[in-house]
This record gives C-alpha cells, sequence and structure tokens, in this order.
C-alpha cells in the first residue's frame, strides 16, 4: 500500500474509531441515568471513567507502538477478538442505589463498555506511530480524528436519541463497533511491516513533561466543571452534556490542525472567556439559560484554546508522539480525578470551577512568562498578568465568600451540595440545594407549623392539602426541609420518598416540620419512582411530586411512563400534584401532554409567597381522573384551568426513551 493510501485509510480508520469512542459516552451515561436518579453526578462520574480509560488506552498504545510490526498486529487484533465477546454493551444498572453510587456507576461502565472503550482509546495514536514513517505531519491525524469524535458527539443528540429507543442504540452501537473492528483488522495487517519510529533527539525534560500533565489536567477540569455547573442549573441531558465537550474537542482540533491560530489571538480571548465564567458565577441561576449556556461555552472553548494552543506548540517528534498522549490523557485522568472524586470529598461548596478558572489563568500566565526574554522589565507585562489573576481570585471565590457568611452548615454528596442557612440568630432557617433555594422555617414556637415558600396555604400544594375531608394517605417525592408535612392531620399518613441521605438529615437536625406532626411521617430513601415501583400498599389519596436538585430536572421522574406509575398508586378520585416552578424550561407543556394522554382532568396555579428572604413563585399543576364531578371534588379548593394556559404553547411528550428539553426552554 503507497504511503498516501496509508495515511487516507489510518485518516479513516481513526475518524470512525473516535466518532464510536464519543457516541458511547453520552449514550451509555443516557441509559444509566434513570437508575442513579437523574442526578448530575452521573455524567460527571462517567467524564471521570472516560478519562481514565482513556489514559488505560493510551498506556496500552505506547506499550504495542514499540513492538515490532507482526508482533503488534497479532497483539492488536487478538485483543480486537476478544472484545466482541463483551457486546452489546447494554448496561445492567443495580437494582438500589448502595451508600457509594459513584463506585456502583463505575462499576457497570466497567462491565458494559470497558472493553471497548481501551481499544477505541488506543486507535488514535497507535495509527500515528504506524503512519509517522511515511508522513512529515502524523499530528494531523490527531485532528482527523477529533473530527470524527465530533461527528460522533453531534449524531448521537441530533439524530440518534431523537429517533431511536436507549436499548436500539446500545445494541446498533454493538454491531458498529463490531464492523470497527474488522475495518480494523484489515489496516493492522496492512501495516504489519511498518517500523515504529525512533526517538531523536534528546528527551522531554521533567518540567516538560509536567506541563504536558498540567495543561491537559486543567483543561479535563475545565470542562468538567463547566458541564456539572450548567447541569445543575438546567437539566441533566445529553443534550448539555454534549455541547461542553463537543467544544472541548474542537479545541483540539484546532489547537492540532493546520491552522491554529497563536497566543495574540486566543490568550485575549482566553481571559476574556474567564471573565464570562466569574461573571456567571456571580449572576448565577438569575441568568437567562441562553446567557448562561452562551457564557459557559464561551469560557470553556477560549480557556480551553489557550490550554491547548500551549499543549500543541509543546508537542515532541513523531518518534516520542505515544508517550506525548500517554501523559496528556495522565492529565485528563489526574482533571477527572479531581473534579468527580476528590472535590465531593475535599469540599462542601462547589468549589471546582473557581479553582479550574485560575489553574487556567495560572498555567496560561506562567507559560508566557518563562518564554520571555530574560531582559523584559519586571514592571510591564509581568505585573499585568499578575494583577489580571488576583482580580480572578477574588471575584471568582466571591460567590463561595457570600454563601459561607454567617451560621451555615455544608452537605456534599454524589446526588448535590446542600447549605442550611440561619438567619436573625436562628429564627428563620433556610435550605439550599445547589444554587436556588428549596425551602424555609421560621423556628418561633407560634409560627413553626406555617407552611412557607413554595408550599405556602394558597400555593397549589397548599390548597389542595388544605380542603378538609377524612385521613389522608400522602405520598410526596422529594423532602426538602419537610414544609409539607406541616399540612399533616391527626389520622393522616404520609411517605416522603427522598433520593439524598444528606437531604433526610438537614431535615431532621436543622428543621422540626417532621418532628411536629401529630404521627410522624415516614421517609422513604431511595428515587422516588423506583420506590413507588415496590410500594405494595393501600393506594395514595394524594402524589406530590417536588423532586428538583437546584433549577435541574430528573427527566426521568416525569416521562409518560412515570406519570402511568403515579396514577397507578392513586386510588380513584386521588389527586396528582406537580410543582412546574422553574426559571428555564416550561415544564407545564410536558405535565400537559400526560394529561392530554391519560384523560386527567388538571388546573394550573401560580402563587406568590412573601417572606424575609425575598419573594417564592411558585407553580403547580394539579391533576386527577376524569370522574363524575366538579374539579374541585372532595372539597380541594382548586380553580378551573386559565384560558390562556388552555391555548399555550403545544404540548411536549417526553417518554423513557425520549425527553427532548429543547422544545420546552424559555
Amino acid at each position: 500500500m503507497s504511503p498516501r493510501a496509508l495515511y487516507a485509510v489510518a485518516a479513516l480508520t481513526a475518524s470512525c474509531g473516535a466518532g464510536l469512542l464519543f457516541a458511547v459516552q453520552p449514550m451509555i451515561a443516557r441509559a444509566l441515568l434513570p437508575a442513579f436518579g437523574g442526578t448530575a453526578a452521573v455524567w460527571t462520574t462517567s467524564l471521570l471513567f472516560f478519562q481514565t480509560l482513556l489514559l488505560a488506552g493510551y498506556a496500552y498504545a505506547h506499550r504495542v507502538a514499540r513492538l515490532p510490526g507482526r508482533r503488534a498486529a497479532a497483539v492488536h487484533g487478538g485483543l480486537l477478538a476478544l472484545s466482541l465477546l463483551t457486546l452489546p454493551i447494554t448496561p445492567d444498572p443495580p437494582l438500589a442505589i448502595g451508600e457509594y453510587p459513584a463506585l456502583q456507576l463505575l462499576g457497570v461502565l466497567t462491565t458494559s463498555v470497558g472493553a471497548p472503550y481501551v481499544l477505541l482509546a488506543a486507535t488514535a495514536p497507535l495509527l500515528q506511530a504506524r503512519v509517522a514513517p511515511h508522513s512529515a505531519t502524523p499530528y494531523r491525524l490527531y485532528a482527523w480524528s477529533n473530527a470524527g469524535s465530533i461527528a460522533g458527539l453531534l449524531l448521537y443528540p441530533l439524530a440518534v436519541e431523537p429517533a431511536i429507543g436507549v436499548v436500539a442504540q446500545t445494541r446498533g452501537w454493538s454491531w458498529i463497533y463490531a464492523g470497527f473492528c474488522g475495518l480494523m483488522a484489515l489496516w493492522v495487517g496492512a501495516s504489519r511491516s511498518a517500523a515504529p519510529v525512533p526517538p531523536s533527539g534528546p528527551p522531554p525534560s521533567r518540567r516538560l513533561r509536567l506541563l504536558w500533565v498540567g495543561l491537559s489536567a486543567t483543561g479535563v477540569a475545565l470542562l468538567m466543571s463547566v458541564t456539572d455547573a450548567i447541569a445543575a442549573d438546567l437539566t441533566v441531558t445529553p443534550l448539555f452534556w454534549v455541547v461542553p465537550l463537543l467544544l472541548f474537542l474542537l479545541s483540539f482540533v484546532v489547537a492540532f490542525g493546520p491552522r491554529p491560530g497563536g497566543r495574540r489571538l486566543w490568550m485575549p480571548l482566553g481571559l476574556a472567556g474567564l471573565g464570562a465564567l466569574v461573571a456567571l458565577q456571580i449572576a448565577g441561576w438569575r441568568a437567562s439559560w441562553s446567557v448562561q449556556i452562551g457564557g459557559y461555552c464561551f469560557g470553556l472553548f477560549t480557556g480551553c484554546m489557550a490550554l491547548h494552543g500551549e499543549l500543541a506548540r509543546r508537542a515532541p517528534d513523531p518518534g516520542r508522539l505515544t508517550g506525548f498522549y500517554l501523559h496528556t490523557a495522565l492529565g485528563g485522568a489526574l482533571g477527572g480525578v479531581s473534579v468527580g472524586l476528590l472535590a465531593p470529598l475535599l469540599f462542601d461548596l462547589h468549589v471546582e470551577l473557581p479553582l479550574a478558572i485560575v489553574a487556567t489563568f495560572g498555567l496560561c500566565a506562567a507559560s508566557i512568562w518563562r518564554e520571555k526574554p530574560a531582559q523584559m522589565p519586571v514592571e510591564g507585562p509581568r505585573l499585568l498578568l499578575g494583577a489580571l489573576g488576583l482580580a480572578l481570585v477574588l471575584l471568582g471565590g466571591w460567590p463561595l465568600i457570600g454563601r459561607l457568611q454567617g451560621d451555615v452548615s455544608l452537605y456534599r454528596s454524589f446526588f448535590g451540595a446542600l447549605q442550611v442557612k440561619r438567619y436573625r440568630d436562628g429564627a428563620l432557617v433556610n435550605l439550599t440545594d445547589g444554587r436556588i433555594s428549596h425551602g424555609f422555617q421560621r423556628m418561633a414556637a407560634e409560627r413553626r407549623r406555617e407552611p412557607t415558600a413554595y408550599f405556602a396555604r394558597h400555593s397549589g400544594v397548599g390548597r389542595l392539602l388544605s380542603a378538609p375531608g377524612g385521613p389522608r394517605r400522602v405520598a410526596v417525592v422529594g423532602l426538602g426541609a419537610g414544609t409539607l408535612a406541616a399540612y399533616a392531620r391527626p389520622g393522616d399518613a404520609f411517605d416522603f420518598y427522598e433520593i439524598n441521605p444528606d437531604v433526610v438529615d438537614a431535615a431532621r437536625r436543622h428543621f422540626t416540620f417532621l418532628a411536629d406532626v401529630p404521627a410522624p411521617p415516614r421517609v422513604i430513601l431511595g428515587d422516588g419512582r423506583s420506590r413507588l415501583a415496590a410500594h405494595r400498599g393501600a393506594p395514595y389519596h394524594m402524589l406530590i411530586l417536588d423532586a428538583f436538585s437546584g433549577d435541574a430536572i430528573p427527566a426521568h421522574l416525569l416521562t409518560r411512563e412515570a406519570l402511568a406509575l403515579y396514577l397507578d398508586r392513586l386510588q380513584p378520585g386521588g389527586w396528582l400534584a406537580i410543582n412546574v416552578s422553574n426559571h428555564h424550561a416550561d415544564l407545564a407543556r410536558v405535565v400537559r401532554a400526560h394529561a392530554a394522554h391519560f384523560d386527567l382532568i388538571w388546573t394550573r396555579i401560580r402563587a406568590k409567597a412573601r417572606s424575609p428572604l425575598g419573594p417564592y413563585y411558585s407553580d403547580w399543576m394539579v391533576l386527577g381522573r376524569r370522574v363524575d364531578g366538579p374539579l374541585d371534588r372532595d372539597g380541594a379548593d382548586l380553580p378551573p384551568p386559565d384560558p390562556d394556559d388552555l391555548d399555550g404553547p403545544p404540548p411536549v411528550h417526553w417518554t423513557d426513551d425520549f425527553a427532548s428539553l429543547r422544545a420546552i426552554l424559555k
């Protein structure tokens, strides 16, 4: 095979392998999302897994690339054949979430997709190592590989997820992977006579290798922390997973491409992007979703371009490229471990993004600083860089300082970050999940049982629970501070379903809503949907859905299949109340679609509750089966639907296989 043909086949194979490599990431995480409660940490932990296995793949490629051509072909071809035995990659999630959900998730990912992923990760460096003797620009294959990654990422949310169910997705991917193994085997056979390129020149210094690791680690940390911030304030969905990862890969394509630009372009833009990230940290959820997405994406891309541009400038000669990729993969794994595992253990607040911003600036500034001539006056650009760095540190840390002021108790786990803050010498206690307040309590004895915030008596759920009637069985998905227990009367039985053990501890330790109930309510730990599916007791009179973390939407709790389960757990004439309050998404359109599908009557009640912490705007939809009688049967004081709600935007259908967020963004 001619060198040009060999290079063309290598480029095609690298692109196909990279497309499979990155298409499987959102695919497998999407398949596992409901089993782990729909929390943002599912994707963050998955990114940690993928970065770690990328390191394993690059280490394997580094070793095999040093073997003679025929032996390397035999080893790689044999492992490709063995990996086919692990197909299909359809995951087998655990029946219940244990004490260490992150480790459970990593275990499921390993058994389902581990072997194929490692071999796919090794594809690009192996191909480049074999092409190097025949090409003056083997690093161009890196750009081809990342272009394939971008294509795979784009195809999944735009074409695959909207059209194909989750099980069919994983099986289809498995068939395509089998075809790729055949293509790779043909290429390995054609190139088995190629000898590895011997390294030339002195080996890279320890300082240079550490810089490779640091630049790569910081880029991955920036990616993961930005993605986590988007998921916490918007929703956990492949659409918002893919966009940051796409920009991260695009930065590699540009940096290692034929026209990467230079420091004069990307360093100022990177500084502006870091400033945008700091501004979003200060603005929080108050910024619209479009401003948040635009600002986060701009900051991520320009920051990664500054980092990866420095990485590309320091790429070694082709004989050492597998070692270079091994060090960058090591950095990626360290960045993933830092954000995905160490940060939740070491910090009770989400400090990863401020730290990633400071690290990005620091590495880029140090990289420029080191290359300045010795005669460069210190009082010039260096002082300017130092001043800008200090400003970023102060501004980036300002939101954290504000959250720590006063009497604060902090919690953090796989399921999110909680803050319990006391005001007025403990007379008022507030619970914050993410950056959104989830309720407060007045601690004076005469007002302790007063429902507050989104659950005030004139809110939709307040009007429903204030209705007269005999003893009621009430299920509440989402505990929060336990505010809804304030509506319990003698003889009532309240069951709270809560996935986060920290929420249960905070509600019992810092609030008294649960303790003040005449008959203590049950708190059932676990994902609300799966625990309701296991419920075999008497049906409920009312089921209330209020299970948001921050402003994010656990989509698996709002699908058609979930609504069918809720209705099955209600007695005839029972009510279903859903909190559709959200700054960025019109969840009412999804609920209206379910109401039409199940032929339910419904109404929507918006309310504003004043408080010492500012106004709380609630938006509830109350639904019931269509039976004889008016909407206010059983004494519930519920108004008829507003004509504007009936004639509003068209309903949007969500199912377990398809839950599009784009259609309901405000």
